[in-house]
């Protein structure tokens, strides 16, 4: 019985503990920033004069689209096979900004649709709007991985 008492003492305190929580997730959800402030403060970091020579070899482009690399520091491009392995398709992921844009350069580049404005949409590049996700028909990766590495990404 005293084991029991002592569990409720226990489970009352983290209760008291646990009404402070969303006070400081109130605070703490101030201080989180949004894409694009850490975009604004990646290019800053890029841009600082300490690091010398190399920030004249880089080359920020203002693209109003952005893939964020993954925890491992990789461009986000993985290639799936679907249908029993009849479907092949390479995924873009970590997508943020204009995806339409993002899609048609895209496009241009892997040479699926002429250039004008007018231009038919191909079908062979598509976007989950959902996920945010850019889906190439085919197993293109290291042509992908090279679009995205032209744009500094």
């Amino acid at each position: 019985m005293a084991s029991f008492l002592s569990s409720r003492a226990v489970i009352a305190a983290v209760c008291k503990q646990s009404t402070s929580l969303p006070v400081s997730l109130q605070k703490s959800s101030q201080l989180i920033a949004s894409p694009q402030l850490n975009r604004q403060s990646q290019t800053l970091k890029e841009n600082s004069p300490s690091t010398g020579s190399s920030s004249a070899n880089l080359q920020l482009t203002n693209l109003p689209y952005f893939v964020r690399r993954t925890a491992s520091n990789q461009l986000p491009v993985y290639l799936v096979t679907k249908a029993g392995g009849t479907k092949q398709q390479t995924k873009i992921q970590k997508t943020e900004g204009d995806l339409d844009a993002l899609r048609n350069d895209l496009a241009q580049f892997l040479e699926l649709e002429s250039g004008g404005t007018g231009a038919a949409k191909s079908s062979d590049v598509s976007i989950n709007r959902l996920t945010g996700h850019i889906i190439v028909k085919g197993w293109r990766k290291p042509e992908i991985q090279k679009f995205l590495l032209e744009r500094s990404f």
